[in-house]
Protein backbone atom coordinates (compact mmCIF):
# COMPACT_ATOMS: atom_id res chain seq x y z
CA UNK A 1 0.00 0.00 0.00
CA UNK A 2 1.49 3.30 -1.23
CA UNK A 3 1.62 6.29 1.37
CA UNK A 4 -1.00 8.51 0.34
CA UNK A 5 -3.58 5.34 0.55
CA UNK A 6 -2.52 4.85 4.34
CA UNK A 7 -2.34 8.44 5.75
CA UNK A 8 -5.00 10.54 4.71
CA UNK A 9 -7.90 9.74 7.51
CA UNK A 10 -8.29 10.49 11.19
CA UNK A 11 -5.00 11.66 12.28
CA UNK A 12 -4.31 13.38 9.02
CA UNK A 13 -7.66 15.76 10.08
CA UNK A 14 -6.31 15.99 13.04
CA UNK A 15 -2.82 17.34 12.08
CA UNK A 16 -4.10 19.74 9.52
CA UNK A 17 -6.92 20.65 11.46
CA UNK A 18 -5.87 24.51 11.01
CA UNK A 19 -6.70 24.39 7.42
CA UNK A 20 -10.52 25.25 8.29
CA UNK A 21 -13.37 26.58 6.71
CA UNK A 22 -11.67 30.40 6.92
CA UNK A 23 -8.49 29.63 5.25
CA UNK A 24 -10.99 27.88 2.59
CA UNK A 25 -13.26 31.05 2.01
CA UNK A 26 -10.47 32.77 1.91
CA UNK A 27 -8.50 31.39 -0.77
CA UNK A 28 -12.17 30.85 -2.86
CA UNK A 29 -12.51 34.85 -2.65
CA UNK A 30 -8.95 34.70 -4.14
CA UNK A 31 -9.59 32.57 -6.90
CA UNK A 32 -13.03 34.42 -7.64
CA UNK A 33 -11.08 37.71 -8.05
CA UNK A 34 -9.29 35.71 -10.38
CA UNK A 35 -10.96 34.09 -12.42
CA UNK A 36 -14.48 34.93 -12.15
CA UNK A 37 -18.26 33.86 -12.75
CA UNK A 38 -17.91 30.21 -14.62
CA UNK A 39 -20.38 29.22 -17.12
CA UNK A 40 -20.35 24.95 -16.25
CA UNK A 41 -19.18 22.86 -13.20
CA UNK A 42 -15.69 23.34 -11.31
CA UNK A 43 -13.37 20.50 -10.27
CA UNK A 44 -11.82 20.49 -6.76
CA UNK A 45 -9.09 17.85 -7.29
CA UNK A 46 -8.14 16.28 -4.48
CA UNK A 47 -10.59 17.79 -2.45
CA UNK A 48 -10.33 16.10 0.56
CA UNK A 49 -13.76 16.20 2.86
CA UNK A 50 -14.67 19.28 0.79
CA UNK A 51 -13.73 22.04 2.82
CA UNK A 52 -13.89 24.10 -0.24
CA UNK A 53 -16.86 22.83 -1.98
CA UNK A 54 -18.85 24.41 0.69
CA UNK A 55 -17.24 28.03 -0.12
CA UNK A 56 -17.15 27.41 -3.77
CA UNK A 57 -21.16 26.43 -3.58
CA UNK A 58 -21.49 29.48 -1.33
CA UNK A 59 -19.81 31.83 -3.89
CA UNK A 60 -21.77 30.47 -6.45
CA UNK A 61 -20.12 27.62 -8.12
CA UNK A 62 -21.10 24.24 -9.64
CA UNK A 63 -18.05 22.45 -7.64
CA UNK A 64 -17.73 19.05 -7.82
CA UNK A 65 -15.23 17.08 -6.05
CA UNK A 66 -12.59 14.12 -6.50
CA UNK A 67 -10.57 12.13 -4.18
CA UNK A 68 -9.08 9.38 -3.62
CA UNK A 69 -9.37 8.69 0.43
CA UNK A 70 -12.30 7.18 1.46
CA UNK A 71 -11.93 8.37 4.63
CA UNK A 72 -11.86 12.04 3.94
CA UNK A 73 -14.92 12.04 1.80
CA UNK A 74 -16.71 10.45 4.47
CA UNK A 75 -15.82 12.56 7.48
CA UNK A 76 -16.69 15.46 4.68
CA UNK A 77 -20.48 13.77 4.41
CA UNK A 78 -20.70 13.61 7.99
CA UNK A 79 -19.88 16.87 8.77
CA UNK A 80 -21.07 19.03 5.54
CA UNK A 81 -24.01 16.95 4.41
CA UNK A 82 -24.33 15.22 1.07
CA UNK A 83 -21.92 16.27 -1.77
CA UNK A 84 -21.12 16.12 -5.45
CA UNK A 85 -18.42 13.91 -4.85
CA UNK A 86 -15.97 11.09 -6.14
CA UNK A 87 -13.92 8.62 -5.03
CA UNK A 88 -11.34 8.31 -7.85
CA UNK A 89 -7.38 8.67 -8.90
CA UNK A 90 -6.20 11.87 -10.08
CA UNK A 91 -4.21 9.92 -12.61
CA UNK A 92 -7.77 9.00 -14.65
CA UNK A 93 -10.22 11.16 -13.26
CA UNK A 94 -14.16 9.69 -14.16
CA UNK A 95 -15.45 12.81 -16.18
CA UNK A 96 -15.59 13.75 -19.62
CA UNK A 97 -13.27 15.45 -21.90
CA UNK A 98 -13.63 19.21 -22.63
CA UNK A 99 -16.47 18.69 -19.78
CA UNK A 100 -15.52 21.39 -16.66
CA UNK A 101 -15.24 25.05 -16.96
CA UNK A 102 -12.51 25.37 -14.44
CA UNK A 103 -10.65 23.17 -11.96
CA UNK A 104 -8.88 24.25 -8.33
CA UNK A 105 -5.95 22.09 -6.39
CA UNK A 106 -5.29 23.44 -2.98
CA UNK A 107 -2.40 22.34 -0.35
CA UNK A 108 0.17 20.69 -2.72
CA UNK A 109 -2.28 17.91 -3.26
CA UNK A 110 0.34 17.27 -6.58
CA UNK A 111 4.17 15.40 -7.14
CA UNK A 112 2.65 12.17 -5.09
CA UNK A 113 3.78 9.77 -7.40
CA UNK A 114 7.03 7.90 -7.69
CA UNK A 115 7.67 8.03 -11.39
CA UNK A 116 7.87 11.33 -13.54
CA UNK A 117 5.14 9.89 -15.77
CA UNK A 118 2.57 9.27 -13.14
CA UNK A 119 2.58 13.25 -12.26
CA UNK A 120 2.37 14.23 -15.57
CA UNK A 121 -0.03 12.19 -16.32
CA UNK A 122 -2.24 14.04 -13.70
CA UNK A 123 -1.36 17.44 -15.94
CA UNK A 124 -2.66 15.63 -18.67
CA UNK A 125 -6.15 14.67 -17.52
CA UNK A 126 -6.37 18.23 -15.94
CA UNK A 127 -5.98 19.57 -19.41
CA UNK A 128 -8.54 16.71 -20.96
CA UNK A 129 -11.20 17.39 -18.66
CA UNK A 130 -11.25 20.96 -19.21
CA UNK A 131 -12.82 22.82 -21.64
CA UNK A 132 -10.73 25.16 -24.21
CA UNK A 133 -10.49 28.81 -22.76
CA UNK A 134 -11.52 27.08 -18.95
CA UNK A 135 -9.79 28.38 -16.32
CA UNK A 136 -7.49 26.50 -13.48
CA UNK A 137 -5.73 27.14 -10.05
CA UNK A 138 -2.90 25.40 -8.83
CA UNK A 139 -1.28 25.40 -5.47
CA UNK A 140 1.83 24.16 -4.65
CA UNK A 141 4.91 24.39 -2.47
CA UNK A 142 7.32 26.88 -3.10
CA UNK A 143 11.24 23.94 -3.39
CA UNK A 144 13.48 27.18 -2.78
CA UNK A 145 11.81 28.24 0.41
CA UNK A 146 10.88 24.27 1.56
CA UNK A 147 14.55 23.98 1.31
CA UNK A 148 15.44 26.62 3.12
CA UNK A 149 12.99 26.78 5.80
CA UNK A 150 12.70 22.84 6.63
CA UNK A 151 12.72 21.75 9.94
CA UNK A 152 14.22 18.55 10.55
CA UNK A 153 12.27 17.57 13.44
CA UNK A 154 9.12 18.62 15.99
CA UNK A 155 6.85 17.53 18.18
CA UNK A 156 3.09 18.84 18.27
CA UNK A 157 0.65 18.87 21.09
CA UNK A 158 -3.05 17.37 19.79
CA UNK A 159 -5.85 16.65 21.05
CA UNK A 160 -5.10 12.94 20.58
CA UNK A 161 -1.28 13.36 22.22
CA UNK A 162 1.90 14.25 20.80
CA UNK A 163 3.15 14.00 17.10
CA UNK A 164 6.64 13.65 16.05
CA UNK A 165 7.60 15.16 12.70
CA UNK A 166 10.77 14.44 10.76
CA UNK A 167 11.63 16.11 7.44
CA UNK A 168 14.23 15.56 5.18
CA UNK A 169 14.96 16.29 1.57
CA UNK A 170 15.71 12.87 -0.37
CA UNK A 171 18.11 14.65 -3.75
CA UNK A 172 18.05 11.20 -5.62
CA UNK A 173 14.46 11.66 -6.34
CA UNK A 174 14.51 15.61 -4.73
CA UNK A 175 11.58 14.80 -2.90
CA UNK A 176 9.89 16.41 0.10
CA UNK A 177 9.55 13.87 3.18
CA UNK A 178 7.54 13.81 6.72
CA UNK A 179 7.49 10.90 9.22
CA UNK A 180 4.39 11.33 11.19
CA UNK A 181 4.76 9.06 14.57
CA UNK A 182 1.74 9.44 16.26
CA UNK A 183 1.64 6.55 19.55
CA UNK A 184 2.41 3.33 17.97
CA UNK A 185 1.27 4.53 14.15
CA UNK A 186 3.79 5.89 11.63
CA UNK A 187 3.13 7.58 8.46
CA UNK A 188 5.24 9.24 5.47
CA UNK A 189 4.03 12.03 3.29
CA UNK A 190 6.42 11.95 0.29
CA UNK A 191 5.81 14.82 -2.25
CA UNK A 192 8.38 15.82 -5.09
CA UNK A 193 9.65 18.91 -5.82
CA UNK A 194 9.23 20.71 -9.17
CA UNK A 195 9.98 24.55 -9.17
CA UNK A 196 8.31 26.83 -11.51
CA UNK A 197 10.34 26.12 -14.80
CA UNK A 198 9.38 22.21 -14.07
CA UNK A 199 6.22 23.47 -13.54
CA UNK A 200 5.51 25.30 -16.15
CA UNK A 201 7.21 22.87 -18.96
CA UNK A 202 4.97 20.32 -18.16
CA UNK A 203 1.66 22.52 -18.21
CA UNK A 204 2.73 23.60 -21.67
CA UNK A 205 3.41 20.33 -22.84
CA UNK A 206 -0.30 19.48 -21.50
CA UNK A 207 -1.78 22.38 -23.27
CA UNK A 208 -2.24 24.50 -19.99
CA UNK A 209 -0.77 28.12 -20.34
CA UNK A 210 -0.30 29.55 -17.00
CA UNK A 211 -1.13 33.84 -16.90
CA UNK A 212 0.41 34.53 -13.39
CA UNK A 213 2.56 32.88 -10.85
CA UNK A 214 1.36 34.29 -6.93
CA UNK A 215 3.62 33.57 -4.06
CA UNK A 216 0.70 33.56 -1.52
CA UNK A 217 -3.15 34.24 -1.22
CA UNK A 218 -2.48 38.09 -1.16
CA UNK A 219 -1.63 38.09 -4.78
CA UNK A 220 1.82 38.92 -4.01
CA UNK A 221 4.05 37.60 -7.08
CA UNK A 222 6.28 34.73 -6.83
CA UNK A 223 9.80 34.83 -5.75
CA UNK A 224 12.05 32.07 -4.41
CA UNK A 225 11.28 33.40 -0.90
CA UNK A 226 7.28 33.33 -1.36
CA UNK A 227 5.47 30.78 0.91
CA UNK A 228 3.31 28.99 -2.18
CA UNK A 229 3.83 28.86 -5.75
CA UNK A 230 0.12 29.80 -6.84
CA UNK A 231 -0.64 29.37 -10.75
CA UNK A 232 -3.45 30.74 -12.51
CA UNK A 233 -4.47 29.80 -16.14
CA UNK A 234 -6.42 28.68 -18.80
CA UNK A 235 -6.22 25.34 -21.03
CA UNK A 236 -5.29 26.67 -24.43
CA UNK A 237 -6.26 23.64 -26.46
Amino acid sequence: MTWYQEWFGEEYLELYSYRDEHEAKRQVAFFKAQCGALHGPLLDLACGKGRHIVELRAAGYRPVGCDLSFALLLAGREEYGTMPVARADMRALPFCSGSLAGLVNFFTSFGYFALEEENAQVVSEMARVLAKGAVFLFDYLNVHRELRKQVKRETLTTPNGEVLIERWFDPTDRSFNKRITIGQKRYVERVRGYDLDEISMMFTTAGLSIRNAYGDFDGSSFDRESPRLILVGTNSR
